[in-house]
Formats: structure tokens, C-alpha cells, sequence
């Protein structure tokens, strides 16, 4: 099973604050009998698969649809899957939140959390929210790329989670970036939890979603200014990273040929003056 049972005891008791039907999508890919090019095993989709499947039994108001990847390109398509595996969260306001990567650590924790969010009937943002969302005007997607043993990274994803929940124009991609450094080497990311606005750097470390969504704002009505004034984050709130580095294929020693080898000590030989002798460390010296 991929939850113990004290894990189990606890997502049920969180469960309970469910508020209505919660449609969960996992988006699969089942290993190949042949390697293709470009495209390699994702070994975490067996560990995903049946992580999600132990979830929704943990609630009646959870319902899990599973797509493999090959078979589902138009569905794949439409809702902007990008990698697997990847689950996507619908709730009552069928705003939609993607958690990519076998969730562990704390990213599950938030995942979990998440989900309750997104299974409330009806947002209640505050005045100010309220005023900062009307200010929106048109689509942005949100990227979170969190490390599963940091805590700040589920605190940082349940924050951009909470601001999507929030109004139809944001959308929310958490990243765990054990299995997708690839975008955190590519995108120069140096420390975590890094968010991105539009496939654009915005801020590492946590941000509240009030402050986020104030910055949206201002990154959609001038984003050179917003350039110049990065979102607040709560100090400490960063860890350190840098992509792992590629291990270096073992190379096995090159067999000796005996007969160049007696060619290369002949060699040696006759270029060796007369009168002087090589040394072990190859240096010719006076034969004395």
C-alpha cells in the first residue's frame, strides 16, 4: 500500500471537512516494451496510480478518472496536461488545480489540503482580495516548483492553490521538483520554493495569496514595473538548490594488446640515445 496506516487515519479525518464532490483526474503512463525516443519510462506513475486510488477511497464524495497518457491525447490536450504523472483537482467551482509527480512529504500534505479547498461551495475572499481580484483581466498560470522535505514548499503550493481557488483566471501547477529538475535547471532556478507567473520567474520563497494576487495584478497591467517590485516573501522562507549533476558513465579500462605493446617498448628502445637510459617515470637520463 502506498499510505500506512496512521496516514490513512489522518487524510480521512481531513476528509471530513468535505463539502461537496471532489473529481479527481490522473494522468498515467504505464511502462513500454520499447524505449521511444524522446519520450522515457516514468517509473513514479506506478507509486502515483496507486496513491490516488487509495485516496478516493477514503471519500464518498471523491471520484478518480484515470487516463493514460497515449490513449487520452485529446483529453491530454484540452486540459493542458504537460507531464505525468500529474493529478488534476476539480471541485464545486470547477477551478482546476494539477499537482505533477508521485506527491509525497509535504506536497502531499497540501495536496490534501487542497482538495478540501477545492470541494467549498462557495469562496469567501476578504474585501481587499475581493477588490484585488476584480483587477484581474485575463488568464494567468501559476508554477510552483517545491521539494517534498520542505515544508515551506506545501505551505508556498497551498498559498498559490488557495489564490486559484479564488477567481477563473488563475491557475495553479505544482511541481515536485525531485522528479522535474529539468524545469529548475532550465529555468536557472537556484533556491526553493520558486514561483513562476506565466513560465516567468516571479518570486522564491512563500508568498501569502494576498500579496500574489496584488502582484498579478500588477503583472498584468504593467509587467516591466512589476519587474522592478518582485512580491513580498516571508524571510527565512528559502532553501538552497541546484540540479543534480549527471553522473559520468563508468568507463572500463582498455585491454592491452600485447603486440602493441612490444611495438611501443621497441620503440622506446631505439628512441633512447646511445649512452642514456629511460626511467621509470619516462625521463632519460646519463647511464651511469
Amino acid at each position: 500500500m502506498a499510505l500506512a496506516g496512521a496516514e490513512r487515519a489522518q487524510i480521512r479525518q481531513q476528509f471530513t471537512a468535505i463539502e461537496g464532490p471532489l473529481k479527481l483526474e490522473y494522468y498515467h503512463q504505464s511502462p513500454r516494451r520499447v524505449m521511444v525516443p524522446g519520450r522515457p519510462d516514468k517509473p513514479s506513475c506506478a507509486l502515483a496510480k496507486e496513491l490516488y486510488e487509495e485516496i478516493a477511497e477514503l471519500s464518498d464524495q471523491i471520484s478518480l478518472t484515470i487516463y493514460e497518457r497515449e490513449e487520452s491525447r485529446e483529453q491530454v490536450r484540452r486540459r493542458d496536461i504537460v507531464d505525468v504523472p500529474c493529478v488534476l483537482i476539480r471541485g464545486e467551482l470547477n477551478r482546476p488545480l494539477r499537482f505533477y509527480g508521485a506527491p509525497n512529504g509535504h506536497l502531499l500534505v497540501a495536496m490534501i489540503r487542497a482538495m478540501v479547498l477545492a470541494s467549498t461551495r462557495q469562496a469567501k475572499p476578504s474585501v481587499k482580495m475581493k477588490r484585488l481580484l476584480s483587477k484581474l483581466r485575463r488568464p494567468t498560470r501559476l508554477r510552483l516548483l517545491g521539494s517534498v522535505d520542505d515544508p515551506l514548499a506545501g505551505q508556498a503550493a497551498l498559498a498559490a492553490c488557495a489564490a486559484a481557488l479564488l477567481s477563473p483566471k488563475l491557475q495553479t501547477d505544482v511541481f515536485a521538483i525531485e522528479e522535474f529538475a529539468e524545469i529548475g535547471a532550465r529555468s536557472g532556478v537556484t533556491a526553493l520554493p520558486a514561483l513562476f507567473v506565466d513560465d516567468r520567474l516571479a518570486a522564491v520563497g512563500l508568498v501569502e495569496p494576498l500579496e500574489l494576487v496584488e502582484y498579478i495584478g500588477l503583472w498584468q497591467a504593467n509587467p516591466e514595473k512589476a519587474q522592478l517590485n518582485p512580491p513580498t516573501t516571508q524571510p527565512g522562507s528559502t532553501t538552497a538548490w541546484r540540479p543534480p549533476q549527471p553522473t559520468a558513465p563508468r568507463r572500463e579500462p582498455t585491454p592491452i594488446d600485447p603486440i602493441a605493446a612490444a611495438a611501443g617498448r621497441a620503440r622506446e628502445a631505439a628512441a633512447t640515445p646511445e649512452g642514456m637510459r629511460r626511467t621509470a617515470g619516462g625521463l632519460i637520463v646519463p647511464n651511469r
